[in-house]
């Protein structure tokens, strides 16, 4: 039989508490929720809210920011990208304020954040955005001084969740192309690539729905999902081929002004756009 020393021993229950401070804090951080999510502004409504609760065990600091940002595909993958010189003409990071900006958020408690938008005089017509960062961290109790032989452990985990806002003069009007639809098979596994560009002078944000149908018309998979263009941007989705026979297959898809986490009323509209591809499955 193995005996273990005080210094194992040590080391043993140091290894424990921070597991265990571990998954307290991650569950506790996240109980913090966002509604709406996301924030839309024009000429007559220059007044936004959030409302941050707090659903978890331990208070919470919040502070908000906001800063210029949009997802797009560089190398193949999905990133969040600055780009300076288009953020000279359609960030609104600067002329959005919020208040509070920061604030400590105790279990069960909820914060209602306004937001004021302050355009310039004279905008060009079209959408203008930033990203709103709402960064969450628990308060911890002071750290007190731990005694020889005794074992200490503290850890705060600090998340970030990101919702988008959006100014659009009258004349903000959007448009999505798909440029290209692409699949790629690797052993049980297939890969569908579709390409997008927004047309129009603002951001589009509205759903993607897919679908693959089998040679009889019978659909074997689909999906349905949010879907936002900025610039261009490349959605990958993966499908489980091991159950499907070798043969030909359809993807078809749609492009809509839809989203079940946002009014209608709030997403500039379009036509639906569909698209089609034939493939071959091995």
């Amino acid at each position: 039989m193995t005996l273990l020393t005080s210094t194992d021993l040590k080391k043993a229950a140091i290894f424990f508490v921070f597991c265990f401070s571990l998954i307290f804090a991650t569950q506790s951080i996240a109980q913090v929720s966002i509604a709406p999510t996301s924030l839309f502004f024009d000429n007559q409504n220059r007044f936004g809210s959030l409302t941050i609760s707090n659903g978890g065990q331990q208070a919470q600091e919040i502070s908000i920011s906001t800063e210029f940002g949009y997802p797009t595909t560089k190398d193949g993958s999905l990133t969040i990208v600055n780009d300076s010189t288009l953020a000279e003409t359609k960030s609104i990071a600067d002329w959005v304020k919020v208040f509070p900006q920061n604030f400590t958020l105790q279990p069960n408690q909820r914060q209602t954040v306004r937001f004021v938008a302050r355009p310039p005089n004279s905008l060009e017509p079209g959408g203008y955005w930033s990203r709103v960062k709402i960064r969450s961290n628990p308060v911890s109790p002071p750290i007190e001084s731990v005694e020889e032989g005794q074992v200490g452990a503290q850890i705060n985990l600090v998340v970030n969740q990101v919702i988008a806002a959006h100014f659009r003069t009258q004349n903000a009007e959007t448009g999505v192309k798909v440029s290209s639809v692409d699949f790629n098979q690797e052993n049980n596994t297939g890969q569908i690539a579709v390409s997008m560009e927004q047309t129009g002078n603002a951001p589009f944000v509205g759903s993607i729905s897919l679908e693959v149908s089998n040679s009889n018309g019978e659909t074997v998979w689909d999906t349905n999902t949010t879907n936002s263009v900025y610039t261009t941007i490349t959605r990958t989705f993966n499908i489980d081929l091991s159950e499907l026979d070798p043969g030909q297959y359809t993807i078809s898809g749609e492009i809509t002004s839809q989203r079940r986490d946002i009014n209608q009323d709030k997403l500039l509209q379009i036509q639906p756009v569909s698209f089609e591809k034939q493939i071959t499955i091995e």
